[in-house]
């Protein structure tokens, strides 16, 4: 449900698409793509990268540090 996230978007007053949203499972991906975040799968979690990609995943990191990569 991405209902928490889109609150969170609006009362911060920024667009969902400047959100990196991470996660380790596909109700994490599907959750950030309903929210129109940018979905990245995180592989230090419970699923592996295949799920994760079927199910959104716009970025993959293997560790913590590669966020960073991701960042303008």
């Amino acid at each position: 449900d991405p209902a928490g996230m889109i609150d969170i978007c609006e009362q911060l007053k920024i667009p969902a698409k400047s959100f990196l949203y991470l996660g380790d499972t596909a109700t994490d991906m599907k959750t950030a793509t309903s929210a129109g975040c940018f979905p990245v799968g995180v592989l230090w979690g419970f699923r592996p990268e295949k799920e994760l990609r079927e199910n959104g995943a716009q970025a993959i990191i293997n560790a913590p540090l590669e966020l960073l990569d991701l960042l303008d």
